[in-house]
């Protein structure tokens, strides 16, 4: 029998719906709901259920405020600037600690691309800058 070699780094963790918590899931605004991204499979995605406007701001993003060294995932965070503490990471890797936009996926090209992001008054926010369709991520 072959030893197994302890050193193997483990695969991407799948996020699953049933461990997404309930305060999240109760904050989703009524146009959107989560499910298993097509963007990454292994990650839960933002889903539109109706219509969603150009237009429409969403945040602010939610999480831990960290320095960048304490981040050990740039997947779910923002960085930025508070004139009192410099470059700050808001950090939602934990989903108890962030809202529902961290399952915010990046897009794959510009042409999925239907959001952006706007830092107000340190703050990230996302605007709808294309209509989104039921059925879209």
């Amino acid at each position: 029998m072959e030893e197994l070699n302890s050193n193997l780094i483990p695969g991407p963790q799948v996020e699953m719906l049933v461990d997404v918590p309930q305060r999240i899931l109760r904050g989703l605004p009524h146009e959107v709901t989560l499910q298993q991204s097509a963007v990454d499979e292994s990650r839960i995605g933002v889903w539109a259920t109706r219509s969603i406007q150009k237009g429409r701001r969403y945040g602010p993003f939610s999480g831990e405020k960290k320095k960048r060294a304490q981040v050990k995932s740039s997947v779910y965070m923002w960085e930025v600037y508070f004139p009192q503490y410099g470059w700050m990471c808001i950090d939602a890797t934990d989903p108890n600690k962030g809202n529902w936009l961290r399952y915010v996926n990046w897009a794959r090209s510009s042409d999925e691309q239907n959001l952006f992001p706007l830092e107000i008054n340190r703050g990230i926010y996302y605007k709808v800058f294309k209509p989104i369709e039921p059925g879209q991520e």
